[in-house]
């Protein structure tokens, strides 16, 4: 097996030898009734490590536990390979079948030396339940699960090192693993079946244990459990990362990265074998963290000292979360971009940029930006969160004119504060304007803001940026942009919040284009006269005819509403 140690019957391959001596530790740890799916261990820390090794006298007696959902306590596996079929693609004959089959091996044996019975299983996948055995005076099937989960990457990082070689010629991503592991309550129920047995497996802590796999993929862990679950499986199984994620009841889920085996007391085992354990657990998350395309497919993410409540929304290069500060304070959106992503280095630059740009700003009308960081992976901006919305849900008819010269003001004064900061937004649309609980609207998305000072342009000469029914004609040209750009696009909300249309309609983008940089401006109805003076500098052509100034633009208002 390319060098991995096989391992001894003592240590891996028989049940009862593997879990027959239980040292006083480990009948500590597990002495404690099992507690229902969703219920989280607390930890010391939300993102330190697990705090079951720190503090031996805890026991599961002593924590306030619910009462058990109805149905069987048990622990659920669920692990997949990825990159299975794309692998199945590349190899052809006999390679092909000793490449199924392996895979079969590897997501099976391992589980069912362990006592765990196959719910479900694919090609490419396997669910498992681990009941208690009557003959054991304590649970072990957690113990016994996680042992599973860490034998099965390490004999597929052994079947993926086999075809690597074919995969990486193809210019394939490498094959990896990821195993979700849970310990609650659900219905296990035998199948009838004339090969072998199997088991029907339902409930919450199945779902969650599916959950489960793809955090570890989405996180790049490898192997995810409950934080329950690892400290139900007692002292053996080795934890890395922790975290929490949201359930769909709105409610936590402490988590565990799983990341080895530590020897048994007294065990005459090499420790060569825990090694290889250790490092197969290793290569599988490099394999992970190789693949692309998969970061925050599931939108589980973990960030320091937030508890990320839900995925709201992607876009551009990153991916938007809701998530609530671990020491207590209003919701806060997250702006997470993966280090990893598509866009490399140019991308990263521009996501440090945008909170560069405008964290120096203090104003009522601009977005509040809190702080930036890194952590597993990712860099991510805190940001204030408006549950009320943007300004596109006020404007879906139009707006009474004195409510819309309220907003056109507010957010006038926002882009005032913005441009003499010395920053361009150039993305202005009601879609960023966002509207806070005591009616003021503040400007926010800075993703495509640029500092008027910067010489060489993060978009590169000619690129087109914004949004195309708000450009400007320099922007829908390509040219170099200022302050008047904002203006011009401030207009075209101004006309849509005035009549609830676009000045502009085209069948194609290439069209709309062409109606910014040649159409006249659109003259408004007859009971909005009064402004159009106003709509004809902010939308001139030529930025040398539009207000120089957002300045400029709330002294007119303010002579307009004199």
């Amino acid at each position: 097996m390319r060098g991995q140690p096989d391992f001894p019957p003592t240590e891996a391959a028989s049940l009862d030898e593997v879990f027959a001596m239980r040292d006083r530790e480990f009948a500590r740890d597990e002495a404690a009734p099992e507690f229902a799916p969703t219920e989280a261990v607390p930890m010391e820390a939300l993102f330190g490590l697990p705090s079951a090794e720190a503090e031996p006298s805890r026991s599961f007696a002593s924590s306030v536990l619910p009462e058990p959902a109805p149905g069987t306590i048990a622990t659920f596996l669920y692990a997949r390979v990825h990159g299975f079929n794309a692998a199945c693609q590349t190899l052809a004959g006999p390679e092909l079948t000793t490449f199924v089959n392996d895979v079969r091996r590897a997501l099976s044996s391992s589980a069912g030396k362990l006592g765990g019975e196959i719910a479900a299983r694919r090609p490419d996948s396997i669910l498992c339940a681990f009941t208690h055995d009557e003959d054991d005076k304590l649970p072990t099937h957690a113990k016994r699960a996680l042992h599973a989960s860490i034998l099965i990457v390490h004999e597929l990082t052994q079947v993926a090192e086999r075809v690597a070689p074919q995969l990486q010629a193809a210019g394939l991503p490498p094959l990896a693993v990821a195993v979700g592991v849970h310990l609650g309550a659900g219905e296990v129920v035998p199948r009838a079946t004339t090969t072998e047995r199997m088991v029907h497996a339902t409930g919450e802590a199945v779902e969650i244990a599916r959950m489960l796999e793809s955090v570890a993929d989405d996180l790049r862990w490898g192997i995810a459990a409950s934080a329950g679950t690892r400290q139900a499986a007692g002292t053996r199984v080795d934890s890395g990362r922790s975290g929490s994620v949201a359930l769909p009841d709105d409610s936590f889920l402490e988590l565990t990265e799983i990341s080895g085996l530590v020897p048994r007391q007294g065990s005459t085992t090499p420790a060569s074998h825990y090694e290889a354990l250790r490092a197969s657990i290793q290569r599988n998350q490099h394999a992970l963290q190789s693949r692309p395309g998969v970061a925050s497919r599931a939108g589980h993410l973990l960030v320091e000292d937030f508890r990320v409540l839900r995925k709201i929304g992607e876009g551009g290069n990153a991916t938007v979360f809701l998530a609530a500060p671990a020491g207590g304070g209003p919701t806060q959106v997250l702006k997470v971009l993966r280090l990893d992503g598509p866009e490399g280095d140019m991308g990263l630059h521009r996501f440090m940029q945008e909170y560069a740009l405008i964290a120096k700003i203090d104003h009522p009308n601009v977005a509040r930006f809190f702080r930036q960081g890194f952590w597993v992976g990712n860099a991510y901006i805190a940001m204030e969160y408006f549950p009320l919305g943007d300004l596109r849900s006020r404007m879906r008819r139009p707006l009474d004119p004195g409510v819309a010269m309220y907003y056109l003001r507010q957010v006038a004064a926002g882009l005032e504060a913005i441009h003499e900061a010395g920053i361009v937004h150039r993305d202005v649309k009601p879609d960023n304007v966002m509207l806070r609980q005591d009616g003021i609207v503040a400007i926010a998305d800075f993703g495509v803001a640029k500092q008027v000072a910067m010489l060489i342009t993060d978009t590169g000469a000619g690129d087109v940026v914004g949004t195309p029914y708000y450009l400007s004609p320099e922007q829908a040209l390509g040219r170099r942009v200022d302050a008047r750009s904002d203006l011009y696009s401030l207009g075209v909300m101004a006309y849509e919040m005035l009549t609830g249309g676009k000045p502009y309609h085209a069948s194609s983008a290439e069209e709309l284009l062409r109606l910014h940089i040649e159409a006249p401006v659109p003259t408004l109805p007859r009971q909005h006269e009064p402004f159009q003076p106003v709509l004809d500098r902010l939308m001139a052509k030529d930025p040398a005819q539009r207000y120089p100034s957002a300045a400029a633009l709330l002294e007119d208002l303010d002579r307009l509403a004199a």
